[in-house]
């Protein structure tokens, strides 16, 4: 783009990728950029930030920035195919790691959890962490196509959904101020494994806890319009349970001609290119 731009004499502009995300479905329901009465909820596995770690548990409130806590993002692109990994990464960061140790060879183990004594590099992926509980319930160790992971647990939350309805009342995310504790999440999901709860509970519970967050931040801020963007969305349990949970107290916006997936990030780069 650079290069092009030199070439044929055109400004650059550099825009944020999850900051692209909520400008496409921004525009797709004719709300200008500057609408302050909007929170975004943006989520994915990848988008480089601008403090330079690896985002994707995003909330945009007036273009101040909330996000699922941090958690260490190692291995580069060996982490999104292996979603063992990302069980690893929270497991180490709620000191918990025997739950998935059998998933790794010796030299894997010994080197891997070397690296994450020095990591640096931080992610606040949604997508991360769906990996992250397939993994942990033992569904999946290595994926064989994108997306893998969530859908099991999609198809699980969904088993539960449809025998008991969307009504529930346990959360994983509960009493927090700020960004959410990712830890809690894995904490609570090694609590109910304990305590031999199904695998369909655990996964529907864990839908449940991710709307629940939703919910929060936006009471904590008093806003009543949500607009929905990102690969997770393309989860249709997540969203009916979004519906279902929100569309009385919240207007909700989601995607009407694009995927929430990245296809609408030019849009969005667009949309924000055009109004500079």
């Amino acid at each position: 783009a650079k290069t092009l731009g030199e070439k044929w004499h055109l400004p650059v502009h550099k825009i944020q990728h999850h900051e692209a995300h909520l400008a496409a479905v921004l525009a797709e329901n004719n709300i200008p950029l500057t609408e302050e009465s909007v929170m975004g909820v943006i989520w994915d596995g990848t988008g480089y930030g601008n403090d330079g770690n690896i985002w994707g548990g995003e909330f945009f409130i007036n273009h101040k920035r909330i996000h699922f806590d941090y958690f260490d993002a190692i291995l580069g692109d060996k982490m999104p195919r292996e979603p063992r990994i990302s069980a690893l990464s929270l497991t180490h960061q709620a000191n918990c790691t025997d739950l998935v140790k059998g998933q790794f060879t010796t030299q894997e183990w010994h080197l891997y959890t070397k690296i994450l004594t020095t990591n640096s590099l931080k992610t606040s992926s949604v997508g991360r962490l769906f990996d992250a509980v397939a993994s942990i319930l033992g569904l999946i160790e290595k994926q064989s196509f994108e997306g893998e992971a969530a859908m099991l647990l999609e198809e699980l939350a969904e088993t539960y959904f449809q025998e008991k309805g969307y009504d529930f009342e346990e959360s994983y995310s509960t009493n927090f101020v700020g960004n959410v504790p990712t830890k809690q999440f894995i904490l609570g999901i090694i609590q109910d494994i304990n305590e031999q709860k199904t695998q369909s509970f655990i996964a529907a519970k864990f839908h449940y806890s991710l709307v629940q967050c939703i919910r929060i931040i936006a009471q904590q801020h008093h806003i009543k319009k949500l607009a929905f963007s990102g690969g997770v969305f393309q989860n249709t349990v997540l969203v009916d349970l979004l519906i279902h949970q929100l569309q009385d107290d919240f207007q909700l916006f989601f995607h009407k001609k694009l995927s929430p997936n990245d296809e609408n990030i030019a849009f969005g780069q667009l949309i924000i290119g055009s109004s500079n």
